[in-house]
């Protein structure tokens, strides 16, 4: 669906923020394992009290070894329909407006399944950046704010993501792919969170998978 192309982004401020605090999970040494498997390693932390929300600090952590590039990866992880592919979770997402030509910097409604007849589906509104710090280093970064064009709809919770972000960097095995979550789903049981708290970071490896098995796909536009 086409959408249009601001000045500039009126989110721009928490965007920053965001990718100042995936820069300080990424550094942190206060992950625990929680999971290793053939691909995928897992990681948790629990969340700060400076937060709301009592579910866990989540890394993924997986190596695609093809011969792609950066920008392949990173665009990859920016296509919607591809999505619903590799992360069981995501159920659809709308991009509301976008802040430059490249349309690498935007504003996106998201929205995530519920369990049917018990949990609510949620939604999310965000602001996502794709940012490359070299031709081996890049991120996606991805954010709650506030903005007065997607209110709160009946039926869904509106939750909020502290930081959801993508770290892409090549390594001597490949290409190393990081996904780190802090989000506050808003009022799920106990059971579900930490459930969620390893399928979340577990969406790193099928991503991998569905790249080893179809290539890279371009960015929503």
């Amino acid at each position: 669906m086409p959408f249009s192309v601001a000045a500039s982004n009126p989110h721009s401020e928490p965007q920053v923020k965001a990718l100042a605090y995936l820069k300080e999970l990424e550094a942190s040494t206060a992950f625990n394992l929680a999971t290793k498997g053939n691909k995928t390693t897992i990681y948790t932390m629990p969340p700060p009290s400076t937060h709301e929300g009592n579910m866990p600090i989540t890394k993924g952590q997986c190596v695609l070894q093809k011969d792609f590039t950066l920008d392949q990866v990173l665009d990859s992880l920016r296509n919607a329909d591809s999505r619903k592919k590799w992360d069981s979770r995501f159920e659809g997402l709308e991009v509301v407006e976008a802040y430059n030509e490249n349309k690498d910097e935007v504003l996106i409604y998201s929205l995530q399944h519920g369990q049917w007849p018990i949990i609510s589906g949620r939604d999310f509104v965000l602001t996502m950046k794709k940012v490359k710090e070299s031709e081996s280093k890049g991120y996606i970064v991805q954010t709650s704010v506030v903005d007065e064009r997607k209110k709160e709809v009946k039926g869904r919770v509106r939750g909020h993501i502290y930081i959801a972000g993508w770290i892409v960097e090549k390594t001597e095995e490949g290409w190393l792919l990081t996904y780190i979550s802090h989000v506050n789903p808003m009022n799920l049981p106990a059971t579900l969170l930490n459930l969620i708290a390893t399928e979340t970071p577990a969406c790193v490896g099928t991503f991998v998978s569905f790249l080893e098995k179809n290539g890279p796909v371009a960015a929503d536009n």
